[in-house]
């Protein structure tokens, strides 16, 4: 198997010879680069495939954040980290823009162990090079237009606290993901992961979120248009239907808050792979869609057809490379496919969006 290729990149030669002895017991699986400049590094891009790109941020002439944003342009199929030492507020929103993962300096080789192990299971979820790149080059999904409106105007609002902003988020898939991102894909030091919605904002803070909205503009609210063609005020309903059945049926299984919240996020965002598909790739959508209601096929099986992957492996794809909490990941990876019998190894959360996102079909139907 050919091995991938990371690209490190830092205008400072001494860290580069340290992080090259720190990581050379992974040169056997990873095939490892060190450049000094942003220039270098696009030069190298050009000429070969690079799968991770990993950059300071405060480099002379060319920065980390120019280079991510040369990089998400051109390269969208890489995978960006950001490495700092600077703990510049401002300047972290700018870069979580950018990247898909942050580290703080100093790092440890167990940080980098962590990371490219959950980068070597990525790389087996998804085979589509074409997807690879429309998903790699995304920073966020619109959202509900009245939701997103909710929530510009209470982050204008100085006295608006941590719980009012998560009311607004946990009620859509696109803001929950992208707050969940901000949390998880951030090496933090953190002692564990977030799977909660409300820890997750709380950490953040409401300020840091304004900025997000209203500077970084990593919220946006869905367009008219594709509200209309598409339904996805049905898609909404939908996955809230299935986060709050999920919650219940996960009350059932297992006691404790945890689980339950985890469970009510990956109901959440169970379909985040249909909102991509229909704003990221509205004529493929279109053809699925048309081609299920002609066939009378479900859209699962036009999807794997028109793309050789579904909407629940192109979620799990987008929410991996975010770095969403594995049960989260397996849950939305997992929720058409899952056993219907009981399976004791079965992931409570799995089985609770997936008995849910069934009942919530078999109750729309019904109503029809």
């Amino acid at each position: 198997m050919t091995k991938k290729t990371i690209l490190f990149v830092d205008d400072e030669r001494d860290i580069l010879n340290g992080l090259r002895r720190s990581l050379y017991p992974l040169c056997d699986r990873w095939n490892m680069l060190f450049v000094e400049s942003g220039a270098r590094a696009i030069e190298i891009m050009q000429r070969q495939k690079v799968n991770v790109l990993i950059t300071d941020m405060r480099m002379p002439v060319m920065n980390g954040v120019q280079l991510l944003q040369a990089v998400r342009k051109g390269n969208p199929e890489t995978i960006r980290v950001m490495l700092t030492g600077q703990a510049d507020k401002e300047i972290y929103n700018e870069a979580m823009a950018l990247c898909h993962y942050f580290f703080w300096k100093p790092t440890i080789f167990e940080d980098f162990e962590v990371l490219f192990h959950r980068l070597h299971c990525l790389d087996a979820s998804l085979h589509n090079e074409n997807l690879v790149r429309i998903i790699g080059g995304i920073s966020s999904l619109p959202s509900l237009p009245v939701l997103f409106s909710r929530l510009l105007s209470l982050v204008e609002q100085d006295e608006t606290d941590c719980l009012q902003v998560a009311g607004v988020i946990r009620e859509d898939m696109a803001m929950a993901g992208q707050v969940m991102k901000l949390v998880n894909s951030s090496f933090f030091g953190l002692a564990r992961e977030i799977e909660t919605l409300e820890e997750a904002v709380t950490y953040l803070g409401v300020k840091t979120i304004g900025s997000l909205v209203l500077v970084e503009e990593l919220f946006s609210r869905c367009s008219p248009a594709a509200m209309k063609e598409f339904q996805l005020d049905q898609l909404w309903q939908h996955s809230f239907c299935v986060a709050t059945k999920a919650r219940k049926i996960a009350s059932a299984v297992e006691n404790g808050a945890q689980i339950q919240d985890c469970a009510y996020l990956a109901g959440l965002l169970h379909d985040i792979g249909k909102l991509l598909l229909a704003t990221h790739l509205p004529e493929s959508y279109r053809e699925i869609r048309d081609n299920a209601l002609r066939t009378g096929r479900s859209c699962v099986e036009a999807e794997l057809d028109i793309l050789g992957a579904d909407h629940a492996a192109i979620g799990g794809y987008l929410i991996s490379l975010w770095g969403l909490p594995r049960r989260i990941t397996e849950a939305v990876l997992l929720h058409h496919t899952f056993p219907s019998s009981g399976d004791v190894s079965m992931s409570p959360v799995l089985q609770a969006v997936g008995q849910a996102n069934r009942l919530c079909f078999e109750l729309c139907n019904s109503h029809k």
